[in-house]
């Protein structure tokens, strides 16, 4: 890595702005995504504990499993929770064909649902797919 100049790097800058921000036409969820992006977190991690429960549980592990629901539970009911003591604000929340159809605005300018959706939902779909291969390789294996 070169050294370089704080005048060099002035004068070679791009300097960019993002778009400026578009007034919300739709009162604001409290953390600012749709609820079913929640329900299909949710779903992922409970597909991840059933799926490596039904591949490995022995009485042993009865408890362990428990515990790993009651996190899950705690991790999506206290922001919950949260959530509801927010204020309502005026007016109706972006439905979901609102939200496929105009994605939604976030700090750094627009986003389109699908890229909302991807950065949401892939890492806990990964970890579906991470059980469901280690219960194929458990049962081959």
């Amino acid at each position: 890595m070169s050294y370089r100049s704080r005048a060099a790097l002035q004068q070679d800058a791009h300097i960019s702005s993002f778009p400026p921000r578009v007034a919300r036409a739709y009162a604001e969820r409290p953390f600012g995504l749709h609820p079913t992006l929640f329900v299909g977190t949710i779903a992922a991690y409970a597909m991840f504990l059933a799926i490596l429960g039904a591949t490995f549980m022995v009485p042993a592990l009865a408890i362990p499993f428990v515990i790993f629901a009651v996190y899950v539970v705690m991790a999506f009911g206290v922001p919950a929770m949260w959530g509801r003591m927010v204020p309502r604000q005026q007016g109706r929340p972006q439905s979901w064909q609102q939200f496929r159809s105009e994605g939604m605005i976030i700090e750094t300018g627009p986003i389109d649902s699908g890229s909302a959706m991807a950065q949401i939902l892939v890492l806990p779909w990964l970890l579906v797919a991470f059980a469901a291969a280690i219960a194929i390789i458990t049962a081959v294996g």
